[in-house]
């Protein structure tokens, strides 16, 4: 069984800094890089790399990697040797910078993990994805590492729901921070994405002033009209996905942890056909996107071993801001 020895860049929120109630070693749900790490039998926290000394301190005492840097060319300056797996997970605006280094250094990773959504500008994602300095680099688009995603997609796929008439995302704090994971959901549920317009001037400015909450109309591949519908994330927030095919009808719920799907009755109180919303006919399944960056892990030691191809790749965040740029 091989072995691979990971890096973090970032010991932020993402990375390994979670609140202990909600992210500890050996608890129910895995929300940081470092825990899905540590709970991985074929990886080791190897290295946490952070300018924030005190970010450092506590991710060392929390998770026990071998070596702690403030730089990663700091890591064989100090003995250690090249991780196999480097995570990014800084803010957006340093991820070229940060993967960029790694590419024209000596110490090249097998793989790189980047948090979406991979850069904070098309152009500089085009220019990593089509560097000659090729490393593989997979993106965290989340949900699609969640067990209940997949099995919706496979089924989508197979045409078990019908056509899809139409879906609604209702979303907070940002299209290109918040909306960004929608999009590619709906990339990766209904193909390529054709067209997309604004519905209108209202909007909400609830984490960035330079990233506002609009509503969108797009066209993709597989339905075409899916409506991205705001809210304000000053007062609380919510991602949340409706979805009517033609013989069910699918929402994702509590921010993803749950999907519903609704089958159809052939004769309500009303006397014709309608959905079915009696409790004991209603399928209520957990995603699994508590502990979806688990699978992430278990994807990238799959590719490193050549039993899988990466679920997510740069490529695939490429077209993301791709989508986002044209909005």
């Amino acid at each position: 069984m091989n072995h691979y020895k990971v890096a973090i860049i970032g010991c932020g929120s993402i990375g390994a800094l979670k609140p202990d109630k909600i992210d500890s070693p050996g608890s129910e749900n895995i929300l940081t890089h470092a825990h899905a790490v540590d709970a991985h039998m074929q990886t080791s926290m190897y290295a946490f790399v952070d300018t924030d000394d005190e970010k450092l301190r506590k991710a060392k005492a929390k998770w026990q990697p071998e070596l702690c840097v403030r730089k990663y060319e700091d890591i064989e300056l100090n003995g250690g040797q090249t991780p196999d797996i480097v995570i990014v997970a800084v803010p957006t605006e340093y991820h070229y910078e940060t993967i960029h280094n790694m590419f024209v250094g000596t110490s090249k990773p097998k793989l790189i993990i980047a948090e979406k959504p991979f850069c904070h500008r098309l152009s500089l994602a085009k220019t990593i994805t089509e560097s000659d300095l090729k490393v593989p680099i997979m993106v965290d688009y989340i949900r699609r590492f969640a067990t209940g995603y997949q099995e919706i997609k496979s089924q989508i796929d197979k045409g078990d729901f019908g056509k899809a008439l139409n879906c609604r995302v209702l979303y907070t704090r940002g299209i290109k921070h918040e909306g960004c994971h929608a999009i590619d959901l709906m990339r990766y549920f209904f193909g390529e994405c054709y067209n997309s317009h604004h519905l209108s001037n209202i909007h909400f400015i609830d984490r960035d002033i330079n990233d506002p909450t609009i509503p969108i109309s797009f066209l993709f591949e597989k339905c075409g009209n899916v409506v991205f519908q705001p809210c304000d994330g000053r007062l609380y927030g919510i991602f949340e996905i409706d979805i009517c095919f033609e013989k069910c009808r699918i929402r994702l719920i509590d921010n993803g942890l749950y999907y519903e799907m609704y089958p159809i009755t052939e004769k309500n109180e009303w006397g014709h056909k309608s959905l079915n919303y009696r409790l004991t006919d209603v399928l209520r399944r957990e995603t699994g996107l508590n502990i979806a960056l688990y699978n992430l892990i278990d994807n990238a030691v799959n590719y490193l071993d050549g039993k899988q191809e990466l679920i997510c790749t740069a490529e695939d965040a490429v077209a993301v801001h791709e989508i986002l740029e044209g909005l």
